[in-house]
């Protein structure tokens, strides 16, 4: 990757060597059609980039000089795509364990009557407010809400902040170590001090990594399906993909989009005695190209569609010993 600035005198003879047609031609050459090449112009600057579409080629090389290797990771979902982007060959095993965890210590519930697509964001914010604030007074305690941008996120947030009786507190879009380490602080919170409701972006610091165990953190909310921004890197995914026969929006959005959610969802069951519930907020999750990356431990999960039922289902949960 080279950053050209538009005063450096450099600029004309990098231009010509990129904009060679041959030169240009002989990067798809050398590095394969799973790579591609581009320039962005950001202000003043200049950026050209080699991307790589799908690892798996050269993965596939690295691979055959072992005897064995294994990959692993609790959100390796769907496990075929996974599979393809990591070059596995055809006879390839796999293993996917079961959640050591009782079913009874998590309600997962999908909240269906609300979308948070971007073109929909503005309408739903009372909405989810109305479910998260439904939450939130069911039970007492900590609570980490999921958003998709720090847009939403501030509105949503916006609206909460007169809820009496609870501390909210929010990711910033820079934050230190020791920011960081003060957030997850915060969870420690004593008996007497107001429960906290936290609020964090998908795909972040605070979405993977930390363990909130017993009484820290009774609640996971997750608003929205979780897709990466859209961007001339994901779309150019989704064209190699689609070019490949395979589902080039699966690969380049849904996937990874699911992949942020099951780490989110994570954070609420750490430990054979934790007790909470994860709340699903948007109408996609009913749908079959979302269902059918749900981990098995969800085939338990509720389907609500106004605050009333998921009060119900809610005070039902908590009430059981």
């Amino acid at each position: 990757q080279i950053l050209l600035n538009k005063k450096s005198q450099f600029i004309p003879i990098m231009l010509e060597m990129f904009f060679d047609l041959h030169a240009f031609l002989r990067v798809k050459d050398f590095f394969g059609e799973n790579f591609v090449s581009y320039f962005e112009k950001n202000g003043n600057n200049l950026t050209s980039k080699l991307y790589c579409l799908d690892p798996a080629r050269h993965l596939k090389k690295s691979l055959k000089n072992c005897v064995s290797a294994t990959f692993f990771s609790a959100t390796l979902t769907p496990i075929e795509f996974f599979q393809k982007i990591l070059g596995s060959v055809e006879n390839t095993k796999n293993l996917i364990l079961p959640s050591p965890f009782p079913k009874r210590n998590r309600e997962t519930i999908i909240v269906g009557n609300i979308s948070t697509k971007f073109r929909n964001r503005d309408k739903s914010i009372f909405a989810v407010a109305d479910t998260i604030r439904t939450t939130i007074f069911a039970k007492k305690g900590n609570y980490l809400i999921f958003f998709p941008s720090y847009k939403y996120l501030q509105s949503v947030m916006d609206i909460l902040e007169t809820s009496a009786g609870h501390q909210f507190i929010a990711q910033e879009r820079s934050m230190s170590e020791d920011a960081r380490d003060n957030f997850l602080k915060n969870f420690s919170n004593r008996e007497d001090s107001k429960p906290i409701i936290a609020f964090a972006v998908m795909g972040g610091i605070f979405g993977e990594g930390i363990d909130l165990v017993g009484d820290k953190l009774i609640g996971v909310i997750v608003v929205g399906v979780g897709l990466p921004q859209i961007c001339l890197e994901r779309n150019l995914i989704k064209d190699y993909f689609n070019e490949n026969e395979v589902s080039g929006f699966e690969f380049s959005y849904v996937y990874p989009g699911m992949n942020r959610v099951l780490q989110a969802a994570g954070r609420v069951i750490r430990t054979e005695k934790d007790r909470g519930v994860v709340i699903l907020i948007d109408e996609r999750f009913l749908q079959y190209q979302y269902k059918k990356l749900f981990p098995k431990e969800w085939s338990n999960l509720i389907k609500c569609f106004n605050t009333k039922v998921l009060e119900k289902k809610l005070l039902e949960f908590w009430s059981e010993k």
